[in-house]
């Protein structure tokens, strides 16, 4: 059992989550600092309406330009996307997770099979992360120019869900493996696809 000065006391079940404590406890007491409120309002345009609305910004300007390949790079982003948003959930449905807010807030803190669907115990992975790093995946591999500014963007939206308290570390890496998996396999039905 492990003590805390802002989260409670955390009888760790899972590798990484006594770092995961001890990063989100160190952070905890900044959550209310208007700098980390700006930039969780700025992270918030990783959030799933958001980068719905790029994707169809994006198919737009190609249909009115007729644009075939900048079509393609708005359908592999919505693709990628639609399919790191519904991994996100599958896992969100089994994990039952505190975030670091609230469990601060509500002084406990579960890691266990999914039995709640309510935000405070849905941390665990990432959602930001996910959508944000599998939309950049997807840019960079219509437009390797791209992939540092895409994958740098979507670091800072996944490292503000830390810094803002919403997720552990390990939430973070797990929605990135998810964002990374879910445009891989959209990338490798695109290439199938194109052999028939």
């Amino acid at each position: 059992m492990t003590n805390h000065d802002n989260l409670p006391a955390i009888d760790p079940v899972a590798p990484g989550e006594e770092l995961d404590a001890a990063v989100a406890d160190a952070l905890l007491p900044y959550t209310g600092e208007l700098g980390v409120r700006a930039i969780g309002a700025i992270s918030d345009l990783s959030d799933q309406e958001p980068l719905y609305a790029a994707a169809a910004g994006v198919l737009a300007t190609a249909a009115v330009m007729r644009d075939g390949p900048l079509w393609r790079t708005g359908t592999r982003i919505l693709a990628a996307h639609l399919l790191a948003t519904g991994l996100r959930g599958i896992v969100k449905q089994m994990v039952d997770r505190t975030r670091p807010d609230a469990a601060a807030r509500r002084g406990d803190y579960v890691l266990r099979e999914g039995q709640r669907h309510d935000s405070d115990y849905n941390s665990f992975p990432s959602g930001h992360t996910a959508g944000a790093v599998a939309v950049a995946m997807a840019v960079a591999r219509d437009n390797p120019g791209a992939r540092l500014p895409a994958l740098g963007l979507a670091s800072l939206a996944s490292t503000a869900q830390v810094i803002r308290s919403k997720h552990y570390v390990t939430d973070v890496i797990a929605g990135a493996i998810i964002g990374v998996a879910a445009e891989a396999l959209v990338d490798a039905l695109i290439e199938r696809a194109k052999r028939y």
